[in-house]
């Protein structure tokens, strides 16, 4: 890896390369099937440049992010839009994901809550797309037409913006995609922890309190109403 001899492109690769030839000796194995070396090396590359490239921006724009700072308050929409933070807690590939949302108008005033357990996914930027487009579904169906999304990943929101930069996750977006086209205006934004407090611990609570009901009311949650009025003071 550290050999200048190679260039970086191949020394970048040789991850991929490896676990490429373990696919391949099992497929010859298993499957009896075996295809051109020459493509297996084109197609490897290609992975490993598409995933190098896609680091290094994030890198970049986590940077920037952290230089520009996130608020640490929670910021009102503007009049006329609702609000809508979420949360997707996932702990692991095999357990399933806790979501909530909360939506709030320009006064900071609540308007409904909802939480539920999804399926697992293999990672959680997948949790937190299916958690996205449970909650686009959700806001659809009540009618909400233009509204402002609040989340704590930075990469979920490049994710939808850039869909053609995420091809693992192609199915997923693309749904995502046709949900918010019913929308009269969707926006996104990044949340800090602190500004996202109230529906963090809505969803951490579906799977520490096992609450794996579905569950949907009108203004907030009783036991978290001193947060919320903190939340929306500041």
């Amino acid at each position: 890896m550290e050999g200048s001899i190679f260039d970086q492109e191949r020394r970048q690769a040789i991850p991929w390369i490896l676990w490429t030839i373990w696919k391949n000796r099992n497929n010859l194995l298993y499957a009896e099937t075996q295809e051109s070396p020459s493509l297996l090396v084109q197609r490897t590359l290609e992975e490993a440049s598409l995933w190098n490239e896609l680091n290094k921006a994030e890198s970049i724009g986590g940077q920037l992010q952290a230089d520009m700072g996130i608020s640490k308050q929670w910021i009102p929409p503007a009049q006329g839009m609702i609000k809508c933070n979420i949360h997707a807690s996932w702990r692991s590939d095999k357990q399933v994901i806790g979501a909530a949302w909360i939506t709030r108008n320009h006064r900071g005033d609540v308007c409904m809550h909802a939480r539920d357990a999804l399926v697992p996914t293999p990672d959680k930027l997948a949790a937190e797309m299916e958690c996205l487009l449970w909650v686009l579904r959700g806001l659809r169906d009540l009618r909400m037409e233009e509204v402002s999304i609040g989340t704590e990943s930075q990469k979920l929101i490049d994710a939808v913006k850039n869909p053609a930069r995420w091809p693992r996750y192609r199915c997923l977006l693309r749904q995502i995609e046709a949900v918010c086209l019913e929308f009269v205006v969707i926006e996104f934004e990044v949340e800090s922890q602190e500004s996202n407090k109230v529906v963090r611990k809505i969803s951490t609570s579906v799977l520490r309190d096992g609450r794996l009901r579905s569950y949907l009311a009108m203004g907030g949650p009783a036991w978290l109403h001193n947060l919320i009025q903190t939340e929306v003071i500041g």
